[in-house]
């Protein structure tokens, strides 16, 4: 985690609110059963240490289900590149297309 954000990252996901520790507790079983992902962006802008993106999550589970999540980002890093601060809504997309993506 301290090498990708910052002890202050604030992710406002959904209208979820993760700080650090939500976060965290959140990335632990993605880490644990995601075998497999590729992420297609559609369009990204960046503005200084500011990015807006919307791309396409494809995710492979250790069960062997595929996975596909659309996403609208903007998300703000530090100078040394970690994550201060992201604004996300997500979209899962159905029935997930068969490519779930690349190595993990």
């Amino acid at each position: 985690m301290a090498r990708h954000f910052r002890p202050d990252i604030v992710q406002v996901s959904d209208g979820i609110r993760l700080e650090h520790d939500r976060l965290l507790a959140h990335l632990r079983p993605v880490r644990k059963n995601v075998v497999g992902w590729r992420f297609e962006v559609h369009e990204a802008i960046a503005d200084g240490n500011r990015i807006a993106a919307r791309l396409t999550i494809h995710a492979r589970t250790r069960k062997g289900g595929a996975t596909a999540t659309e996403v609208h980002l903007v998300e703000e890093f530090t100078d040394d590149g970690r994550m201060r601060r992201a604004h996300q809504l997500t979209r899962a997309l159905t029935p997930a297309p068969a490519d779930a993506g690349g190595q993990a």
